[in-house]
């Protein structure tokens, strides 16, 4: 068994994270915001035929509406892991841009 959106969650992150420089790309910090997505966000569970349900999943994502809500409750995560980060030391992993 398989939550199908996490691939999509993990899509929506990346490419937040490259066109917003000032949070941290850590791996600590990604997952962080992952996690928080993830458990805030309808799960979509698949078995067996994988890639039927992963098809399923990418036409529902290629509706407007489906891929706003998901992106709002990634850069939600984004900004809630920001305010309190968990990873070790006091530099992140790249400048803010």
């Amino acid at each position: 068994m398989q939550n199908v959106l996490e691939g999509v969650i993990r899509a929506l992150r990346d490419e937040l994270l490259s066109r917003y420089r000032q949070f941290c790309s850590c791996q600590q910090c990604q997952d962080d915001v992952l996690t928080y997505a993830l458990n805030h966000s309808r799960p979509k569970y698949v078995t067996g035929n994988r890639p039927m349900g992963n098809a399923l999943t990418a036409a529902d994502m290629a509706l407007d509406q489906s891929r706003a809500e998901l992106t709002v409750v990634v850069f939600d995560a984004m900004r809630r892991v920001h305010a309190n980060p968990r990873h070790t030391g006091t530099t992140p992993s790249r400048a803010p841009g």
